[in-house]
């Protein structure tokens, strides 16, 4: 979030940026002082729908968009292993062949714990770790509208259907 807003306010002076996503811990995010220059506000997906509710705009009836700038390792965020996934591939864009990504996805708070425990001790060989404290990873977060069993599937097909394959091809579109 807050690199993506840096970015933003960086080449739009003007620019407004709210962050709005199922990550109740963004509220607490946009508080430090590394943050607060760069993201005006922070909504959950249950207050951005309470917001719809209380002028009667019922979403589906609105006539559906298409993102179609985003790479599917953009779009694979939301789910545990989605951010590793992601990071190899920018190694591999960047030109990185010499260095050995060695990713251990937490999928929830207590597997985060044990694998910040294992590190601290030399008893995990990771050099990435990538803790994703909801279980499933943001597609359980806490400000969802939805709180049943999420699928990775899902959310690779969602990926799956993205016209930028790579992330320096959805990068280029930016510029």
């Amino acid at each position: 979030m807050a690199a993506i807003a840096k970015y933003i306010k960086e080449t739009d002076e003007n620019a407004k940026v709210i962050f709005i996503g199922p990550c109740t811990a963004k509220k607490a995010e946009i508080q430090k002082e590394s943050v607060k220059p760069y993201v005006d506000t922070t909504l959950t997906f249950e207050e951005l729908q309470a917001m719809f509710d209380g002028r009667d705009i019922d979403i589906t009836t609105l006539e559906e968009g298409v993102l179609d700038n985003a790479s599917y390792f953009g779009r694979i965020f939301a789910r545990c292993g989605g951010l590793s996934e992601a990071v190899a591939e920018g190694l591999k864009e960047q030109g990185f062949d010499n260095f050995e990504l060695n990713p251990c996805s937490c999928d929830g708070i207590e597997a985060c714990r044990a694998a910040l425990l294992k590190k601290s001790k030399n008893l995990l060989d990771a050099n990435f770790i990538e803790g994703m404290v909801c279980s499933g990873g943001c597609i359980g977060g806490a400000g969802c509208l939805t709180h049943g069993a999420k699928s990775k599937s899902d959310v690779d097909k969602y990926g799956n259907e993205t016209m930028e394959k790579t992330i320096s091809d959805a990068v280029a579109l930016l510029r």
